[in-house]
Protein backbone atom coordinates (compact mmCIF):
# COMPACT_ATOMS: atom_id res chain seq x y z
CA UNK A 1 0.00 0.00 0.00
CA UNK A 2 3.07 2.44 1.33
CA UNK A 3 4.45 1.86 -2.55
CA UNK A 4 1.76 2.91 -4.39
CA UNK A 5 0.92 6.12 -2.26
CA UNK A 6 4.52 6.96 -3.18
CA UNK A 7 3.10 6.34 -7.10
CA UNK A 8 0.37 8.35 -6.68
CA UNK A 9 1.36 11.47 -9.46
CA UNK A 10 -0.99 15.14 -8.58
CA UNK A 11 -1.08 17.92 -10.95
CA UNK A 12 -1.97 15.49 -14.12
CA UNK A 13 -5.65 15.97 -14.33
CA UNK A 14 -6.01 19.86 -13.80
CA UNK A 15 -9.60 20.00 -15.26
CA UNK A 16 -12.49 20.41 -13.43
CA UNK A 17 -13.42 21.46 -10.24
CA UNK A 18 -10.84 18.63 -8.15
CA UNK A 19 -8.87 15.69 -8.58
CA UNK A 20 -8.96 12.74 -6.03
CA UNK A 21 -6.38 10.01 -3.99
CA UNK A 22 -7.79 7.35 -2.58
CA UNK A 23 -6.89 4.70 -0.31
CA UNK A 24 -4.92 1.96 -2.83
CA UNK A 25 -5.85 -0.71 -1.19
CA UNK A 26 -8.94 -3.09 0.38
CA UNK A 27 -10.28 -1.87 3.81
CA UNK A 28 -7.85 -4.24 5.88
CA UNK A 29 -6.29 -1.03 6.96
CA UNK A 30 -9.26 0.15 9.16
CA UNK A 31 -9.89 -3.80 10.02
CA UNK A 32 -9.78 -4.43 13.94
CA UNK A 33 -7.04 -7.40 13.43
CA UNK A 34 -4.82 -4.50 11.29
CA UNK A 35 -2.50 -3.04 14.20
CA UNK A 36 -2.73 0.18 16.12
CA UNK A 37 0.94 0.88 14.61
CA UNK A 38 0.31 -0.15 11.32
CA UNK A 39 -2.73 2.86 11.21
CA UNK A 40 -0.67 4.96 12.31
CA UNK A 41 2.09 4.59 9.95
CA UNK A 42 -0.73 4.80 7.12
CA UNK A 43 -1.84 7.82 8.78
CA UNK A 44 1.81 9.70 8.57
CA UNK A 45 2.33 8.70 4.96
CA UNK A 46 -0.73 9.92 4.05
CA UNK A 47 -0.28 13.26 5.21
CA UNK A 48 4.11 13.39 4.10
CA UNK A 49 2.23 13.03 0.57
CA UNK A 50 -0.06 15.71 1.74
CA UNK A 51 3.08 17.73 2.37
CA UNK A 52 4.96 16.09 -0.97
CA UNK A 53 1.80 17.73 -2.69
CA UNK A 54 2.01 20.96 -1.64
CA UNK A 55 5.87 21.47 -2.13
CA UNK A 56 5.04 20.04 -5.61
CA UNK A 57 2.06 22.65 -6.56
CA UNK A 58 2.93 24.36 -9.70
CA UNK A 59 2.87 27.72 -9.55
CA UNK A 60 0.96 28.48 -13.10
CA UNK A 61 -2.40 26.77 -11.94
CA UNK A 62 -5.10 30.35 -11.20
CA UNK A 63 -6.36 28.33 -8.30
CA UNK A 64 -4.92 25.07 -6.40
CA UNK A 65 -5.43 24.02 -2.66
CA UNK A 66 -4.33 20.66 -1.90
CA UNK A 67 -5.76 19.15 1.75
CA UNK A 68 -5.92 15.64 2.82
CA UNK A 69 -8.82 14.04 5.30
CA UNK A 70 -8.27 11.00 7.51
CA UNK A 71 -11.55 9.28 8.44
CA UNK A 72 -11.72 7.46 11.60
CA UNK A 73 -12.17 4.66 12.29
CA UNK A 74 -12.56 4.30 8.20
CA UNK A 75 -9.25 5.13 7.27
CA UNK A 76 -10.07 2.90 4.10
CA UNK A 77 -12.50 6.30 3.12
CA UNK A 78 -9.80 8.79 3.39
CA UNK A 79 -8.64 10.64 0.63
CA UNK A 80 -6.30 13.63 -0.59
CA UNK A 81 -8.57 16.13 -2.43
CA UNK A 82 -6.53 18.66 -4.88
CA UNK A 83 -9.42 21.85 -5.49
CA UNK A 84 -8.93 23.70 -8.95
CA UNK A 85 -12.14 25.87 -8.10
CA UNK A 86 -12.29 28.25 -5.65
CA UNK A 87 -16.01 28.08 -5.23
CA UNK A 88 -16.07 24.47 -5.13
CA UNK A 89 -13.74 24.62 -2.28
CA UNK A 90 -15.34 27.18 -0.46
CA UNK A 91 -18.97 25.72 -0.39
CA UNK A 92 -17.06 22.10 0.02
CA UNK A 93 -16.40 22.84 3.77
CA UNK A 94 -20.34 24.02 4.05
CA UNK A 95 -21.83 20.87 5.74
CA UNK A 96 -25.29 21.32 7.76
CA UNK A 97 -27.88 20.00 5.48
CA UNK A 98 -30.31 17.36 6.97
CA UNK A 99 -28.91 14.70 5.38
CA UNK A 100 -25.18 15.12 6.54
CA UNK A 101 -23.61 17.56 8.68
CA UNK A 102 -20.00 17.88 10.56
CA UNK A 103 -19.81 19.31 14.25
CA UNK A 104 -16.23 20.94 14.64
CA UNK A 105 -14.10 19.20 17.51
CA UNK A 106 -12.59 21.00 20.08
CA UNK A 107 -9.21 22.26 18.96
CA UNK A 108 -8.01 21.00 22.25
CA UNK A 109 -8.41 17.46 20.60
CA UNK A 110 -5.48 16.44 17.66
CA UNK A 111 -5.70 13.65 15.93
CA UNK A 112 -2.06 13.72 15.17
CA UNK A 113 -1.04 14.34 18.65
CA UNK A 114 -2.77 11.51 20.34
CA UNK A 115 -0.82 9.18 17.57
CA UNK A 116 2.46 10.74 18.37
CA UNK A 117 2.78 11.83 14.75
CA UNK A 118 4.78 14.98 13.82
CA UNK A 119 3.58 17.28 10.96
CA UNK A 120 3.44 21.33 10.16
CA UNK A 121 0.00 20.66 8.10
CA UNK A 122 -2.98 22.71 9.69
CA UNK A 123 -5.49 20.09 11.36
CA UNK A 124 -9.41 20.30 12.00
CA UNK A 125 -11.23 18.15 12.98
CA UNK A 126 -15.36 17.35 12.58
CA UNK A 127 -17.92 14.56 13.77
CA UNK A 128 -19.49 13.64 10.76
CA UNK A 129 -23.65 12.53 10.56
CA UNK A 130 -24.61 11.18 7.59
CA UNK A 131 -28.33 10.32 7.48
CA UNK A 132 -30.07 7.80 5.04
CA UNK A 133 -33.41 6.29 4.81
CA UNK A 134 -32.16 3.31 6.69
CA UNK A 135 -29.13 3.98 8.62
CA UNK A 136 -27.01 6.62 10.69
CA UNK A 137 -23.35 6.97 9.42
CA UNK A 138 -21.16 8.62 12.42
CA UNK A 139 -17.42 9.21 12.42
CA UNK A 140 -14.54 11.79 12.54
CA UNK A 141 -13.32 13.81 9.57
CA UNK A 142 -9.61 15.10 10.34
CA UNK A 143 -8.31 17.72 7.49
CA UNK A 144 -4.85 18.21 6.59
CA UNK A 145 -3.14 21.09 4.77
CA UNK A 146 -4.10 23.77 3.26
CA UNK A 147 -7.48 24.63 4.83
CA UNK A 148 -9.91 27.29 5.04
CA UNK A 149 -10.06 30.09 7.92
CA UNK A 150 -12.44 29.12 9.97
Amino acid sequence: MFKEIDKFTPFERIVGEFEEFKVPSDMFIEHRCTSGKIKTEFCRKWLETTERFIADKPSDIKFCKVTSVLSFPNLWSSKIIIFYDEKYWSEFWNRTELYQYWTPISDDISFVRKRNIKTSLQEYGYYEKFIDEDFIFKDELWFYGELPCI
